[in-house]
């Protein structure tokens, strides 16, 4: 598979608040074995990737406020881009795929991003990283909310480059 899997889970909503799933093993590729789940919080503004490697699997789901998530295939040169939103009663949730790069920035004031991840995550050193506002992916971020970046995202390598040296 080599396109992203994109997973709707109805929520039931009820005057306690509501309940839904975001993980169930038939919905997605039987290759695919989750090992570890993680989970980050961010301001609004702030930017994370973008990131990826060869081997990993990821499960993206937006526990708490709203995201922009932007994936890029490094191979078919295929960008999707979905707004993920805690409120939303279809409740999405994105399976992407190795060789496939993912950012996120937070819409709302904090935003709570969740992934499940096919493979450990040992450091930076490990993965892929492409800067953040890279021309040839365009990810075309709200730049009015403001932009907070890591260095590491700042002064990552271009999409060219990170194709050549996957290449080579």
């Amino acid at each position: 598979m080599k396109d992203n899997l994109i997973i709707r889970e109805d929520k039931y909503f009820e005057e306690r608040g509501n309940i839904y799933t975001i993980f169930d093993k038939r919905t997605i590729p039987s290759e695919c074995e989750f090992v570890q789940d993680k989970i980050s919080k961010s301001f609004q503004g702030v930017i994370r990737g973008f990131h990826g490697d060869s081997k990993t699997w990821k499960l993206i789901s937006c526990l708490q406020g709203k995201i922009k998530l932007v994936t890029f295939n490094i191979d078919t040169d295929e960008k999707s881009v979905y707004i993920l939103d805690s409120d939303d009663p279809t409740n999405l949730s994105v399976l992407v795929p190795p060789r496939t790069l993912n950012a996120h920035q937070c819409l709302s004031q904090t935003c709570t991003f969740y992934y499940k991840w096919s493979e450990y995550y040992t450091g930076p050193e490990d993965q892929w990283s492409v800067r953040y506002d890279d021309p040839h992916i365009d990810p075309q971020w709200e730049t009015k909310l403001g932009t907070i970046v890591s260095e590491r995202d700042r002064n990552s390598q271009s999409l060219l480059e990170l194709k050549n040296n996957v290449r080579s």
